[in-house]
């Protein structure tokens, strides 16, 4: 027992003198917008608690400016206050910021990266970015899909017209709806069951493991905001996430197979009238000459995983 308290009392030592150091001489080398001191250790986060965040933001911008430094923990933040410094962030300078920061989310559920949202800016992204723009949200895809919504639609009308007087909980069903639609524009299949009710154990378990990921989302995780100490994982979030992203990629896995043998039987997949954007990928990725223009099963699972949830969540 001595030895292990030994080991822990010397790597919590370790970890603390790496965060004073972090914090106190490295940051000095830089130029830093003006903010409230940030505290040993902790940073800011003190400081930012209780009152709303967006109140709170507004009454620092009125003492230091439309142009503010945070630090979270022993992670750097930078707020753009103001309309104009905004367009200087996201408009004009916007290659330079347009990389997302690291996250335990991105790291164990997406595919350590390789999604289109958490993707660092360059090539990759801009093709993840390019297959999406071109085959789901283009005029020509969104006719194509057409009947597909209208479909769920009117399944969405009958979910309600079979509820009669009774109270219809519509955010649900409109949850329902779009995943539905979503589902099959993607994969060509529903992923929240047919709507009529009907007890279908795939779809629930899908339902679930996206509502897990909505948790796991607004959970506190000390490792994101003090990356040295990730590894310890003290609150078993990420514990919760790989567990959540191996049934996701069990998941897409299957469907991956199922599209990859319809293909290679000459059937396509998403039914007669419309191929969905899975069957579009895997034959782009057979028929694509330059390899840079290729997805890999990774990307390929990462992408449709970022699409779900992010119109999901």
């Amino acid at each position: 027992m001595e030895e292990i308290a030994l080991i822990v009392a010397t790597v919590v030592t370790l970890a603390s003198a790496i965060l004073l150091y972090r914090a106190f001489f490295l940051r000095r080398r830089f130029r830093l917008p003006p903010g409230r001191k940030p505290w040993p250790i902790v940073g800011n986060m003190p400081q930012i608690g209780g009152a709303p965040l967006h109140s709170l933001l507004a009454t620092m911008a009125g003492e230091y400016g439309p142009l503010m430094y945070l630090r979270l923990g022993s992670v750097d933040m930078v707020v753009a206050a103001s309309a104009a410094v905004a367009e200087q962030l996201l408009k004009i300078h916007d290659t330079n910021f347009l990389s997302r920061p690291p996250n335990a989310g991105a790291k164990y559920i997406a595919y350590n990266y390789q999604d289109m949202v958490f993707a660092p800016y360059g090539p990759r992204w801009r093709l993840l970015r390019k297959i999406s723009a071109v085959h789901l949200f283009s005029s020509k895809a969104l006719d194509d899909h057409r009947r597909i919504r209208e479909e769920e639609i009117a399944m969405l009308v009958q979910a309600l017209a079979r509820s009669g007087e009774a109270p219809a909980t519509l955010g649900s069903l409109l949850t329902v709806c779009t995943a539905n639609a979503l589902g099959r524009t993607m994969i060509g299949r529903r992923v929240f069951g047919d709507g009529s009710g009907g007890n279908d154990p795939e779809a629930n378990r899908f339902k679930e493991m996206v509502e897990q990921v909505m948790v796991l989302a607004g959970k506190f995780n000390p490792g994101d905001f003090f990356p040295s100490l990730e590894w310890l994982d003290l609150l078993g979030v990420a514990s919760e996430m790989k567990k959540v992203h191996k049934w996701f990629d069990d998941f897409l896995t299957k469907i991956l197979e199922e599209h990859r043998n319809l293909l290679a039987a000459g059937h396509g997949g998403g039914g007669d009238h419309h191929q969905d954007l899975l069957s579009t990928l895997l034959s782009s990725k057979d028929e694509a000459e330059d390899e840079n223009d290729k997805l890999n099963d990774t990307e390929i699972k990462a992408l449709l995983l970022v699409l779900f949830l992010s119109l999901l969540i």
